[in-house]
């Protein structure tokens, strides 16, 4: 029995998938990651605001809704006898894996984000202000902060995700602590920024593309992989 190609289905890593649909995707994809990855080539500025300026303005890829920007900060108070080592409280780790995960609420990107939660958690955790001189042991007050993570993805569009998605994760953890001679008290704490977009293919646009046009930039999107 013949079948319209149009509306051909097949099983696609498991779901029910239209192949026109697939292939015009693919195609649209190809196009988008080609015009965009050439564009951001040529501006020296890579920093994250500068990559969102230049998706937001992209002709070929437009936003799909709102994007998402969530800072969250967690915070730790303690009253603790003083650790000559300063050492890490690791019962911590599961409470900021469990802050992490929502700070960030897309299993996609906690997925395919290998960040060490045990290493950060031992950071955030660290009890106690460390003894660095005679003087420091009967009293001393400390601040500490340091970026741990800051890091931009664009990750480029597949089969199962026609898009790209442009994220942003950064992490700073702190510390205030107040020692008088064997007794601290400490405020830790982490501070989370997580950014998201997703663009999408403008079809209006690459519809409209001439087959020059259109040769080129999958000419260019294959040199690219090949």
């Amino acid at each position: 029995m013949a079948a319209n190609a149009a509306s051909l289905l097949t099983n696609v890593f498991g779901q029910k998938t239209d192949v026109g649909k697939i292939v015009q995707n693919f195609d649209f994809s190809q196009i988008m990651v080609a015009a965009t990855m050439m564009t951001l080539a040529r501006q020296n500025d890579k920093s994250w605001d500068a990559v969102v300026r230049t998706m937001m303005q992209n002709e070929i890829a437009m936003p799909d809704g709102e994007g998402v920007a969530r800072s969250d900060t967690l915070v730790r108070n303690s009253l603790n006898d003083f650790k000559f080592d300063g050492g890490p409280d690791s019962s911590i780790v599961r409470e900021v894996q469990t802050w992490f995960n929502r700070l960030v609420s897309d299993p996609d990107v906690l997925n395919s984000t290998k960040i060490d939660i045990n290493v950060l958690a031992k950071i955030v955790a660290q009890t106690g202000a460390t003894v660095d001189s005679f003087e420091s042991f009967f009293a001393k007050e400390e601040h500490h902060e340091q970026t741990l993570v800051d890091i931009g993805v664009l990750r480029f569009p597949d089969i199962d995700h026609p898009y790209f998605k442009l994220y942003r994760i950064k992490l700073i953890a702190w510390s205030d602590s107040r020692r008088i001679m064997f007794h601290s008290e400490d405020k830790n704490g982490i501070t989370g920024e997580y950014n998201c977009r997703v663009f999408r293919p403008r079809a209006s646009v690459i519809d409209c593309l001439t087959q020059a046009a259109h040769a080129k930039a999958v000419a260019t999107f294959d040199a690219m992989f090949s």
